[in-house]
């Protein structure tokens, strides 16, 4: 056959009839979300194998409050920034969404879609029907208190928001003097607020297989059953139970020394992980309103053992794992395939240490568990008005 011929007859074939096994498998080695949207924008076919597949969760993004996306390095150092102006002025993140809030207007909103979800005005709220009690703890809410404060003319303040499910959204809300549990269903005119706060304040939470998990300021564990009555549609609390006691401190003294603590709620292979961070600054009482040098970094990982009913320290989060942890959203990710240290914990600066990162060369720090040492990662410093605007863990759906 002469080779004109030949090369009619077996002409090569388009990149667009590249076979689903082989795109699955570039796909699961793009660790970016906007790699993986690049690849789907290729042709129909690509985007159709993008959805066929079930992809490992892809690396997190740093949201800064002026729309910047930074993606974390992976490989070789690679770096890679854009903006979504839609992003622009978002008040925290919740997982894989955004929370606006203005002028008490609240919506979620999905930066990559832009898919939003109206949430109640923020001086819009009453009260959840809820269990007076909780199973396995003697307190009960103080219903003269909180009907004080519900009656009050004021507004709720945002701590933390997340998606649960398609019909119901949680929030930590502050009512002063309550620090406690809020609910809503997209779309409806008021927030639903729990007497929790009475009892305890609650500092985290996160929603897992149908259940409402959240900790209070000693580490207490605590199930929340929220979902529609079946009578008239609205939001219930069926149960509320005591699941854990809080976890009694490991860490280390330092003499001439005071801490900030933190706690964050992170779900890894079914189980539950407490993760304390503890901040250790100079005590000195010439130095008050002053910078305070800070003097060490300490993390700790306990995993929930319910027939115990006790959180259990663990020494390491696994060699190929790491944990995203902030205020706003905290995931598990395995990183293996992406070239980041694992067993390691990176947290954000979130405003409620500025001495500590006072002179950070990034707002984006490392703590390694096999060893203690904590590393900042290089990336850049985002400003408004010469003040430092705060990032946020913005986690991508696959």
């Amino acid at each position: 056959m002469p080779f004109a011929k030949k090369l009619q007859t077996h002409r090569p074939q388009s990149w667009s009839a590249l076979p689903s096994d082989l795109a699955g498998l570039v796909l699961r080695r793009l660790p970016s979300h906007a790699d993986r949207v690049r690849f789907a924008a290729v042709c129909h076919h690509w985007c159709f194998s993008r959805q066929e597949h079930c992809l490992p969760p892809p690396l997190p993004w740093l949201a800064f409050p002026d729309g910047t996306l930074f993606g974390l390095p992976h490989g070789e150092g690679a770096k890679e920034s854009f903006k979504l102006p839609s992003s622009a002025n978002y008040c925290m993140s919740g997982g894989d969404w955004l929370v606006f809030s203005h002028n008490g207007t609240c919506f979620l909103m999905d930066p990559f879609s832009e898919v939003t979800l109206t949430l109640p005005n923020i001086s819009s709220f009453c009260r959840v029907d809820e269990p007076a009690g909780i199973i396995n703890d003697r307190h009960v809410m103080d219903e003269y208190m909180v009907g004080l404060v519900l009656h009050r003319d004021t507004a709720i303040f945002l701590r933390k928001v997340i998606r649960c499910s398609e019909f119901l959204v949680s929030a930590i809300v502050d009512i002063p003097p309550l620090r406690t549990v809020a609910y809503c269903q997209p779309g409806s005119t008021s927030w639903l607020v729990s007497g929790l706060g009475s009892i305890a304040s609650f500092i985290d939470m996160m929603f897992y297989e149908g259940m409402l998990y959240i900790i209070d300021r000693s580490n207490n564990l605590l199930g929340i059953n929220v979902g529609e009555d079946n009578d008239n549609g609205k939001l219930r609390v069926s149960r509320i139970e005591r699941l854990l006691d809080g976890a009694p401190c490991g860490f280390k003294y330092f003499r001439g020394c005071l801490s900030y603590f933190d706690s964050y709620l992170v779900e890894s292979h079914g189980a539950l992980l407490l993760v304390r961070r503890e901040i250790f600054y100079i005590r000195d009482n010439d130095m008050i309103g002053a910078t305070k040098p800070a003097v060490g970094i300490e993390f700790e990982v306990s995993q929930s053992d319910f027939q115990s009913r006790s959180w259990v320290k663990v020494s390491s989060v696994g060699d190929d794992q790491a944990l995203f942890i902030s205020k706003g959203s905290s995931r598990f990710v395995d990183v293996s395939r992406y070239k980041l240290n694992g067993n390691c914990i990176y947290f954000l600066d979130d405003g409620s240490c500025d001495w500590f990162w006072k002179d950070a060369p990034s707002s984006c720090a490392v703590y390694d568990m096999r060893d203690g040492n904590c590393f900042f990662i290089p990336l850049p410093t985002v400003r408004s008005k010469d003040v430092k605007m705060l990032a946020a863990w913005l986690f991508p759906q696959s």
